[in-house]
């Protein structure tokens, strides 16, 4: 233990300010770590939606495929109509 009590007081000071800014630059460090899950939750929601919607238009252009190739329409009406593939009509 240090005798002089000025060093002794400047010690103490320079302890409690260091565990402030420690403290502080946790409570940072925690906002931000908040902040990039919501930004990655929000991308994450946005990129499901995008791909929940591609795949309702693909089911969506399937279904019409099935329903003209019923009617007799040809193939390459159904493709230029649909946009979907020679190939993908004719597994239908």
């Amino acid at each position: 233990m240090i005798d002089n009590k000025y060093v002794q007081k400047a010690e103490d000071e320079l302890e409690y300010l260091t565990g402030e800014a420690a403290t502080k630059r946790l409570a940072e460090l925690r906002e931000k770590a908040i902040r990039d899950e919501a930004a990655g939750l929000k991308a994450a929601r946005r990129v499901g939606l995008e791909e929940g919607e591609a795949k309702g238009i693909a089911k969506n252009q399937k279904e019409i495929a099935k329903k003209m190739l019923a009617k007799g329409i040809d193939i390459d009406t159904i493709v230029e109509i649909t946009g979907l593939t020679k190939e993908k009509i004719e597994k239908l």
